[in-house]
């Protein structure tokens, strides 16, 4: 019968896709094999790698010497920082990849490959199902799950988190590793209600608890049709088969042959990221050190990727910029700081020089960019007036890079710039190239004025490119049509799909809200549209009233203080007047920004609650009026008030402040960004996505790709209200939920898969509910019973953990309390008896306490075995999941039977630890050969005591170093040869060797990887 499991169906056909790309698969079993244990270097590669890429010979005490080095610099507490460095900028030292050849370089996979360990916990089990080595160096893994996995994709990411990335002995692993990544090959999900990510292929660089992973959607239609894989014959197959210790005749099966095709989703996904040039390219382009409070690692996102690498592409063909239309929050300031190096080194292989210039035209921007590129790690010039700017542009050099810089850009406001632009010079005739990021290339650029003219030729050969979220369309002033074609674009709803923005939910000033802020005001209906009616004191008056009430809701609501608000307001005047009344009438602290030319106070003060706002939580709200409505991106801005009408573009860089995810304190993740619609914005909205989705069809027509749609950016109460019934209709088709008893009976006739998407389904109810009290529906909240429906989701809860526990028993128990699980197995006995024994049925009634005292002692005999892959401990699983599965009670009595099978499973679970110790102080404590000899007595042919008895001699052996690093940095051949020397000859006299000739190096080298792992 042929094996489907997680490694034939995912791990190895993953595996023998990376020989297709042309690495070489490392067996941990060959001979030869080295590996330093402090940094899990393969030295056997690692040594000639580095004299091929060096044009030299290394002795073995310089390559120690190298790997204590790296070692060193990987202990920092500094995510790998230093490390890296030396990696993509090697200066003195010695190179340890050479960027500008691939093919001069040892790419190869290993599978399983064990990194240090706990003995006893989750965290021992730390080997990733294949790790990548570069020159022998593991930069990244790739961790797999087979299809529809428990928990999905979401359980791996939160392993990753909360189990391995905060073990401090793996820190110094993951600040050697840049990049890793995990696939339950599966397609990306296209619901993006989905409560967690399921489904699909991902990729992070290690950074702490604030890691993320990025889903990675291949730009070029035709990359995996036309790639030139490499062939990889029958025989290497299964060898790889073989070598993960199954039965070479798996690869011949239809299931595991069609798990190998190129096109499964781990394979694209796989040839997308892992290509060799492409991932040399993410080491050495797409990492970045982010100085923030918390020091902070990011890894390009692939529309960064990508569009880096479209503008090399548009050099090369002999163009001089463009456009890369990139949705708000995408990241674009992030984008232009990885583009510096890759544009940078493009024109350094041409031995010309390159410069640098961000413009901006607000001085708010300016400082914004500029922190955000010093964050980034480049040195920042800024340029506030011409006679800088010109300063800067007529150098042919960078003079103000330091040391710990990984670049320089110049930060250009040309806001106050009046009158001709410098013009560029190069009297020194230098070869240099200015390179121009135009920053929301929407605004200030008018074809017809003398702005755009001058700023396009102050360099007649620089290269301009110009960065939107929302480009001009409008037949005059098309973007396309001052800065050229577009380079790259990346729209709404990839960007919502891939979780790096928010849709927007808007809400309407309803009928009694208006009329209590009309009821207020002295003034005619007439003249509601005169300024002198919005800024008066009984508007603010009234609107300050709504809104301090409206903002301290939306707080009470999400249980979260984090979050914070935003008021737009129609002018300066009255922005003043209202961030008077706060102060005067609020506990709510506001904080002003806006421009005040006749109060020089005022620009220091919008920076401190700019910087104050974004890293203290205080001020609650900002109020501004044309400030901070573009380029301004603080994730726990949540919630805007929108006192004016912003068109077209304006309209959309606005909104979209509040469009960041953002995960409370709390851990509430929020699905939307609110805006509180004074002024019906609907119309505008509508007309400016209009023109946009005519612009795409436009450009679609003009290259026949399918560039994406920006449709459902912002949604109201009406939208919720048919997602509720949705939700509702869904569910009904599955399940009547009129009768909460017959919907907890009913939940034991389904399946996992059905029972998680009911959770999915009520979740979705749940939070509609939510939505309409804070849209103020209250006609519509009033049809969901929110009571009811968390009933409903605690039967169905209760149901999942029951299948979990019944399917996967001894890892289950092994990973929750003893009160989890008796709770677990509670409340179904209460789901299975009948109604006349119901009142009988309590936690404290001596057939269930019999019944939870033994659960709770087969449970703690669990918890205390540390080999969970024994035999044994598989069959005892089978046995227990057995018994929960078969659980069939209808009343009290039937209890006591099903205690006494788990009497006899608790018997068997005790012997297996009994036996375990007494193993155990045969061989010293030393769990390692615990391990080997269970494993032995399964897979070699050869009887117990032979086994037992020359593993007593091995470890007599060794005994006084078997603690000391000595065993493992000898390396697996050198161990095993030692040990014969020291051992064979007491086998022969004992006449044990010819019992166990036949797989005697194999004993020792498993026994070398098992000590590692109870290290």
């Amino acid at each position: 019968m042929p094996v489907f499991n997680e490694d034939t169906r995912v791990k190895i056909p993953a595996t023998i896709q990376y020989l297709r790309l042309g690495y070489h698969y490392q067996s941990l079993k060959e001979d030869d094999i080295d590996i330093d244990f402090n940094t899990k270097i393969f030295v056997n590669r690692f040594k000639p790698a580095l004299e091929k890429i060096n044009g030299r010979k290394f002795t073995y005490d310089e390559i120690k010497e190298i790997l204590v080095n790296i070692h060193n610099l990987i202990k920092n507490n500094d995510l790998g920082k230093e490390f890296y460095k030396w990696i993509i900028d090697p200066l003195d030292r010695v190179k340890l990849i050479d960027f500008s050849n691939v093919d001069n370089n040892d790419f190869a996979v290993v599978d399983e490959l064990p990194f240090s360990v706990v003995e006893g916990t989750e965290e021992g089990s730390f080997r990733p199902d294949i790790t990548v080595l570069i020159n022998g160096m593991p930069l990244a893994f790739l961790e797999v799950k087979k299809p529809n996995n428990e928990g999905g994709i979401q359980a791996e990411f939160d392993r990753m988190i909360n189990k391995r990335l905060k073990n401090p002995d793996y820190k110094k692993f993951f600040n050697l590793i840049q990049l890793v990544s995990f696939s339950n090959n599966m397609e990306y999900e296209e619901d993006d209600d989905a409560e967690d990510v399921k489904a699909g292929s991902f990729y992070t660089t290690p950074n702490g608890n604030n890691t993320n992973f990025s889903f990675f959607r291949e730009d070029d239609e035709l990359y995996h049709t036309n790639y030139q894989y490499q062939e990889v014959t029958d025989d290497t197959v299964k060898f790889v088969m073989k070598d993960c210790s199954y039965n070479p005749a798996e690869t011949d099966t239809v299931e595991f042959q069609e798990n190998l095709k190129l096109m499964t989703p781990c394979n694209r996904f796989i040839t997308s990221v892992f290509d060799k040039e492409r991932f040399l390219y993410f080491v050495q382009y797409g990492i970045m050190y982010i100085n923030e409070k918390v020091p902070q690692k990011h890894i390009m996102r692939y529309p960064q990727f990508f569009a880096t690498r479209k503008i090399i592409e548009r050099l090369e063909s002999g163009g001089k910029g463009g456009i890369i239309w990139h949705t708000q929050g995408s990241g674009k300031t992030a984008l232009a700081a990885f583009s510096n190096r890759v544009v940078r080194d493009y024109y350094a292989e041409k031995k010309v020089s390159t410069r640098f210039f961000f413009v901006v035209d607000r001085l708010d921007l300016l400082t914004q960019a500029s922190v955000e590129f010093t964050n980034r790690g480049l040195k920042v010039v800024n340029c506030e007036d011409k006679a800088g700017f010109t300063k800067e542009l007529n150098k042919s050099l960078s003079t103000n890079v330091g040391t710990k810089s990984i670049g320089e850009i110049c930060v250009v406001n040309i806001q106050k710039f009046e009158g001709k632009m410098p013009e560029a010079k190069n009297e020194y005739k230098a070869k240099v190239q200015r390179v121009f990021f135009i920053d929301e290339a929407h605004r200030s650029y008018s074809t017809t004025g003398e702005f755009f003219k001058n700023l396009m030729t102050c360099d007649l050969e620089g290269v301009y490119i110009a960065l939107t979220g929302t480009p001009l369309l409008s037949k005059k002033e098309r973007s396309n049509l001052k800065f050229g074609d577009y380079i790259h674009k990346y729209f709404y709803d990839k960007s919502i799909a891939d979780g790096y923005t928010l849709r927007i939910k808007k809400e309407n000033i309803d009928t009694v809200a208006k009329s209590e802020i009309k009821k207020n005001l002295e003034i005619e209906d007439n003249g509601l549209e005169d300024k002198d009616v919005y800024e008066s004191d009984a508007y603010v008056d009234a609107l300050g009233r709504f809104i301090e009430k409206d903002f301290v809701n939306f707080r009470l609501q999400n249980s979260d203080p984090t979050i914070g608000g935003m008021i737009v307001c129609r002018t300066n005047p009255q922005a003043k007047k209202v961030h008077e009344w706060f102060q005067a009438n609020s506990k709510l602290v506001t904080g002003l920004v806006i421009t005040d030319t006749n109060d020089p106070k005022q620009k220091q003060i919008n920076k401190n609650n700019q910087l104050d706002f974004r890293e203290t939580f205080t001020p609650d709200m900002l109020i501004v009026n044309l400030m901070l409505t573009t380029g301004y991106d603080v994730k726990r801005l949540k919630k805007m008030y929108l006192l004016r009408g912003p068109h077209a573009q304006s309209l959309l860089q606005t909104i979209s402040r509040v469009n960041r995810p953002y995960k409370s304190q709390n851990g509430k993740v929020y699905k939307y960004g609110y805006i509180v619609d004074f002024v019906d914005i609907e119309q505008e909205y509508d007309k400016t996505i209009e023109a946009y989705i005519k612009e795409l069809e436009a450009d679609l027509n003009d290259n026949g790709e399918n560039e994406g749609s920006l449709n459902g950016l912002v949604i109201d109460k009406e939208d919720i209200n048919r997602k509720y019934h949705k939700y509702m209709n869904d569910l009904e088709d599955i399940i009547s939920t009129d009768n909460l008893e017959r919907f907890s009976k009913q939940l034991t006739y389904y399946n996992k898969e059905t029972l998680l998407k009911i959770r999915r389904l009520l979740n979705g109810i749940k939070e509609c509910h939510t939505e309409f009290i804070l849209s103020r529906a209250m006609d519509y909240a009033t049809n969901i019973d929110s009571q009811k429906v968390k009933k409903l989701l605690k039967a169905t809860q209760e149901r999942i953990d029951f299948i979990n526990l019944s399917t996967n028993t001894v890892s289950m128990m092994d990973v929750i309390s003893n009160d989890e699980v008796v709770e677990i197995l509670y409340e179904f006995i209460k789901v299975k008896v009948i109604i006349m024994d119901l009142g009988q049925i309590t936690q404290d009634n001596p057939k269930f306490k019999r019944f939870s005292d033994v659960v709770r002692s087969i449970q703690n005999e669990i918890k205390k075995n540390k080999n969970k892959g024994d035999i044994k401990i598989r069959k005892l699983d089978e046995l227990l999941q057995k018994i929960f599965n078969d659980l069939s009670i209808s009343d009290l009595n039937d209890l006591d039977s099903i205690t006494d099978e788990l009497l006899e499973a608790l018997e068997r679970a005790r012997n297996i630890n009994y036996e375990n110790e007494r193993l155990s102080k045969i061989y010293g404590g030393n769990y390692a050969f615990v391990k080997t000899y269970q494993d032995a007595i399964e897979t070699y042919p050869a009887d117990k005591s032979e086994i037992e008895r020359t593993l007593v001699l091995v470890y007599n052996a060794i005994e006084d170093v078997i603690d000391k690093e000595v065993i493992i940095v000898q390396g697996r051949k050198n161990f095993a040869d030692s040990v014969k020397t020291k051992v064979t000859k007491t086998l022969l006299k004992e006449k044990l060797y010819g019992k166990i000739k036949g797989f005697y190096t194999q004993l020792l080298n498993d026994l070398y990887t098992n000590i590692q792992l109870f290290k």
